[in-house]
């Protein structure tokens, strides 16, 4: 029987799920995700706080931030280590960061000046300069606006797999599947431990709009590992 001809479950393997196909499947199957479910229930392992965009004058060093801002210059050059390295320079009205990427030369033909960039990493003082080594890098240009006011899921990755791919494709199970997830905990249990509904809290697991709501629906998923490891 072709499974692609009968209606897709919950259950069904990865690969069908629209805008995965089997290669991607295959990158997938490294991070023992093999169906639809075991994508809902691969937890982010971190997440990019878009809810405090910063300005140059705001950086911490060493803490994680993010900033918008236009690429003014590009440069391609070896460094003293032998390093091939790709920079860019990112301007706002409070200043310039020197954003750097080692061994991604496809970064010279993805970046130009004039571009409007999200820029998310640890920024370090250099002498006078503020530096962001390796950040992550989206282009405002031709990837939208970002969803600034989210805390942006930051999921397990294998070689060939991106951020951008997981999270749409998590959305996507999100979106089609989440009804056929069924609820470990009765409603009295909820009730008494202040727990959210399954289908309220992987949602916000996944795409929290604030912390209080990564916090809550957290709290649901320790309960019931919990739970589970008491059965």
């Amino acid at each position: 029987m072709d499974e692609r001809a009968a209606p897709l479950l919950v259950t069904s393997p990865v690969q069908f799920l629209k805008g995965c196909g089997p290669e991607r499947a295959e990158l997938l199957a490294r991070l023992h995700v093999r169906t639809i479910r075991d994508l809902l229930f691969l937890f982010p392992r971190d997440y990019q706080d878009l809810t405090d965009l910063r300005t140059v004058d705001q950086f911490e060093e060493g803490r994680w931030i993010s900033m918008v801002g236009e690429v003014v210059d590009i440069d391609v050059h070896q460094a003293r280590s032998g390093k091939r390295l790709v920079a860019a320079a990112v301007a706002q009205p409070q200043g310039i960061v020197r954003a750097i990427w080692f061994h991604q030369p496809f970064m010279k033909d993805r970046l130009r000046v004039g571009q409007t960039v999200l820029l998310a990493g640890k920024p370090k003082l250099n002498a006078i300069r503020w530096e962001m080594v390796q950040p992550q890098v989206r282009w405002l240009d031709t990837e939208g606006p970002p969803p600034l006011g989210e805390l942006l899921p930051v999921y397990p990755l294998t070689e060939g797999l991106q951020q951008r791919h997981v999270r749409r494709l998590v959305r996507t199970a999100l979106d089609g599947f989440l009804d056929q997830l069924d609820e470990v905990f009765d409603h009295g249990f909820q009730a008494e431990h202040d727990l959210q509904p399954l289908r309220e809290a992987l949602p916000k697991l996944h795409f929290p709009g604030t912390h209080e709501e990564l916090r809550r629906a957290r709290r649901r998923f320790i309960y019931q590992e919990l739970f589970v490891l008491q059965m």
